[in-house]
C-alpha cells in the first residue's frame, strides 16, 4: 500500500494524440527549421539596426 503513493502511472493517450502534428508544417522537423530560421533573421535584423543608428 506504501509503494502506490510513489509508483507514477503513464497517463492514458488515444492514437490521435499521440500521432500529433503541428499546426501549420507536416513534421515537428519543419517547425523547429523554421523557429530556428526565423531567430537567425531577428538576430541579423537586430545587428543590422544596431550598426545602422549607433
Amino acid at each position: 500500500m506504501a509503494n502506490s503513493i510513489f509508483t507514477a502511472k503513464a497517463p492514458m493517450t488515444t492514437p490521435e494524440e499521440q500521432n500529433d502534428t503541428p499546426p501549420i508544417f507536416k513534421t515537428w522537423n519543419q517547425m523547429y527549421a523554421f523557429v530556428l530560421i526565423l531567430h537567425a533573421i531577428i538576430i541579423t535584423l537586430f545587428y543590422i539596426f544596431t550598426k545602422t543608428y549607433s
